[in-house]
């Protein structure tokens, strides 16, 4: 080791390129290329894989939340539209009552036989309907 250190002065010192090198880094580059793509391609396949792997148990759940929604919505309605709750609604809050022979009228259905006309039940001329479709989701 020396003690003084002088700096080395190669002014016409010039480094050359070596083009052949330079061709050998590119072709090396180019090479990884492919074996690098299929890797990522396959490494975001799998990610891809997992997020909707969550996604599709995230809606699983929420679809499991909706259909005992569903059931307990029915439920209340089933509750609500009961007839002995409306009779009990009708009857005491809004203070109904059952009508009177006079005052029914008689419905017929086209597409069904004659009505059949209560004995007790004065002459009332029965109205037309049209034909009704099938049965409905409360059995009306």
């Amino acid at each position: 080791m020396y003690a003084v250190r002088r700096p080395v002065e190669n002014v016409y010192l010039v480094r050359e390129r070596d083009r052949r090198r330079t061709i050998e880094l590119v072709a090396l580059v180019l090479a990884a290329l492919p074996p690098l793509a299929v890797l990522f391609a396959a490494v975001w396949a799998n990610l891809q894989t997992y997020q909707i792997g969550y996604q599709i148990g995230r809606l699983e759940r929420q679809r499991e939340s909706l259909e005992e929604k569903k059931r307990q919505l029915l439920v209340e309605r089933a509750l609500a539209s009961s007839l002995v709750r409306v009779e009990r609604i009708a009857r005491g809050s809004l203070g109904l009552a059952p009508p009177r022979p006079e005052q029914l009228i008689l419905v017929h259905d086209a597409s069904k036989k004659e009505p059949v006309v209560p004995a007790t039940a004065p002459a009332v001329r029965p109205l037309v309907a049209p034909p009704v479709s099938g049965s409905t989701e409360e059995g009306f």
